[in-house]
This record gives structure tokens, C-alpha cells and sequence, in this order.
């Protein structure tokens, strides 16, 4: 038999799944909230545009592509592979590597390791960027 940890009194049914999920960590672990829940998916949508921005700006200063066009396709391109929690996958690198290095097949094996390498640190560091900018707007 296990007891539970947290001692509140009844759940009020209006409060959603993220709200307790939330009181649970807070009280847990003694974190905060970072951001709210979106209320609608016009507000999920906001904050998908934010963050793409964001992005498309960091690549541009990070991973140096040809321009800005290749930036914002590197960003189509690894939104779809980026982890739950937004970080680059092997998936996303993938996508960007073959946006941002399109002849990488004809090197030699080092160079592409080593190059790859690069890849991701700049990478890694541009969604460093743009997830620290979206929760510093907000």
C-alpha cells in the first residue's frame, strides 16, 4: 500500500491536467512554472511562430548558411525532429545536415565526422538561443 506524499484536500474538477501536473512539481520538487498553459491553439500557435523565429534568427547567426532562406529551411526541415523537450535529435541534425552541407557525400569519412560535429554544436547552441529568447518573452 503506498500513501501519497502530497496532503491537500479534495481536486477541484476545473483544474486541468497541466495545472495539477504542475502543482505536483511545484510541490514535489519545489520547481516553478515556467510558462502557462496555452489557453487555445491560436496561443499554441503563437508560440510555435515565436519560437520558429527565434530559431531561424539563431541558425542564421549559429550554423552559417548561405542566407536567410537557407536558414529558414533548416528550420522546416528539423521541426519535425526535435525532441518533446526541443532539443536537436539525430533526426534533426540529419535535416540540417543535408540542407547546410549538400555535397558532404564526396568527402573524405574525418572531415564529415568532423564537420557533422560542428553541425551539431552549432545547432545545439542555436536552439539554446531561441528556446532561452521565447521564455524570456514570455
Amino acid at each position: 500500500m503506498t500513501t501519497p506524499t502530497i496532503h491537500t484536500g479534495p481536486t477541484d474538477d476545473t483544474e486541468s491536467v497541466f495545472d495539477r501536473a504542475c502543482r505536483l512539481i511545484e510541490t514535489e520538487l519545489g520547481g516553478r512554472r515556467l510558462a502557462p498553459e496555452p489557453r487555445t491553439w491560436l496561443d499554441e500557435l503563437a508560440r510555435t511562430r515565436r519560437h520558429k523565429t527565434a530559431l531561424i534568427t539563431a541558425v542564421w547567426n549559429n550554423c552559417f548558411p548561405s542566407g536567410v532562406v537557407e536558414a529558414c529551411r533548416v528550420v522546416e526541415a528539423i521541426y519535425p525532429y526535435l525532441g518533446p523537450d526541443g532539443r536537436c535529435t539525430d533526426a534533426a541534425l540529419t535535416a540540417a545536415w543535408n540542407i547546410l552541407e549538400p555535397d558532404a557525400s564526396t568527402w573524405p569519412d574525418q572531415l564529415q565526422d568532423q564537420r557533422r560535429r560542428f553541425t551539431s554544436k552549432c545547432l545545439n547552441r542555436a536552439l539554446a538561443e531561441a528556446n532561452t529568447a521565447v521564455a524570456a518573452h514570455g
